[in-house]
């Protein structure tokens, strides 16, 4: 049988909880709520319904994660950093030599620039019509340089579908497989590419695609990752709040999970520090760091911050100084795709959780 916990909405974060529950039918269909200070769950609350007209949305309910599954992919990068399996410095075409060629700037292009979206790679390219994972590496491969590497943040997908593929290479396993080995399975975390069996019924649906045409529960909404078999390092997996809520705590304590060790502690301070800024843009090593109070983090949230968001209405916030993670995860995909509602509706979630508990 499924986990089926209860909704909760504990007083102790009245207000946020109270913006999450207005927020469905408006902004998403289904939304949850999980935060956590100094490592205690401080509030939980769940609201909406799996699908239409379907089943409540519960605190265990999985989503389709988007690009938050960049920060799991690049914590498995960085897992092999330090298994000594490479350096952040190589140039990627010693693992993934077709991406050489077309310009002499390529050979240039490390594993740190793919991690801090400073390859020069375009923002996106659609390969929805490619078949299969080696075929959309391959056109990744071919797709010209936007800029210099070094020269400029351009927020790229194309760059952690090869991170993805680099994972698979390095690790000798697919790389579901060994985002499972490196990352999940250590945390804890249930977050998993292509869900399938009992968790689809806990699987909250995406989107009525009109591509596709079907609405869309447990199958990726990312048309690149679709084409790839549903498995990439820029989107595909899906997880609970409390699977990317382990993951963001395992960070803030400095790479240890428990009595285990994940990363070691300078891999986590050089992940979770400045690695490259640009105009009212800050970032880490797959992470953003809050760089002004537009952020998704809010106003409230410190300099320190680091987090990360998804397209599908997903996000996971850390505040070191305040010991304070934040993951708010919905479908606002189900009723829009305008990213004006879910910009405002996280910033004002992250404020209204430092305020409940500081008053």
């Amino acid at each position: 049988m499924s986990l089926r916990r209860p909704n909760l909405a504990p007083s102790s974060l009245p207000r946020a909880t109270q913006i999450v529950k207005r927020s469905v039918g408006e902004i998403c269909g289904a939304a949850v709520l999980h935060v956590r200070q100094e490592g205690n769950v401080v509030a939980e609350a769940a609201f909406g319904e799996l699908y239409p007209h379907g089943e409540p949305v519960t605190i265990d309910s999985i989503f389709d994660l988007a690009s938050v599954t960049k920060v799991f992919a690049g914590t498995g990068l960085l897992a092999l950093f330090d298994r000594r399996r490479l350096s952040l410095d190589d140039p990627i075409v010693a693992r993934l030599p077709e991406f050489s060629g077309l310009d002499d700037r390529r050979a240039r292009v490390t594993y740190r620039h793919l991690l801090t979206h400073t390859s020069g790679l375009p923002a996106h390219v659609n390969f929805r019509d490619a078949l299969g994972a080696p075929t959309v590496i391959a056109r990744v491969c071919a797709t010209p340089l936007q800029a210099a590497p070094a020269t400029e943040i351009i927020y790229s997908d194309l760059g952690f579908m090869l991170v993805g593929e680099a994972i698979s290479r390095i690790h000798g396993q697919p790389l579901d497989a060994a985002v499972a080995k490196l990352v999940c399975e250590p945390l804890g975390s249930g977050a998993v590419y292509r869900p399938s069996g009992e968790s689809l019924e806990r699987v909250v649906c995406t989107e009525n695609d009109a591509w596709r045409r079907r609405l869309l529960r447990g199958e990726v909404h990312d048309e690149n990752c679709w084409a790839m078999g549903g498995v990439a390092g820029h989107a595909g997996l899906f997880g609970t709040a409390g699977d990317v809520a382990a993951l963001a705590e395992m960070y803030r304590e400095g790479g240890s999970v428990g009595h285990a060790r994940l990363l070691s502690r300078a891999t986590v301070r050089e992940a979770t520090r400045e690695q490259a800024a640009g105009p009212d843009e800050r970032r880490g090593l797959a992470w953003a760091l809050r760089a002004s109070d537009q952020h998704s983090s809010g106003s409230r949230f410190s300099s320190e911050s680091y987090g990360h968001t998804g397209y599908t209405g997903t996000s996971v916030w850390v505040d070191p100084q305040r010991a304070l993670t934040v993951v708010l995860l919905t479908n606002r995909v189900l009723l829009d795709r305008n990213p004006e509602p879910i910009r405002s509706l996280r910033a004002a979630v992250h404020d209204a959780v430092v305020e409940d508990l500081e008053g």
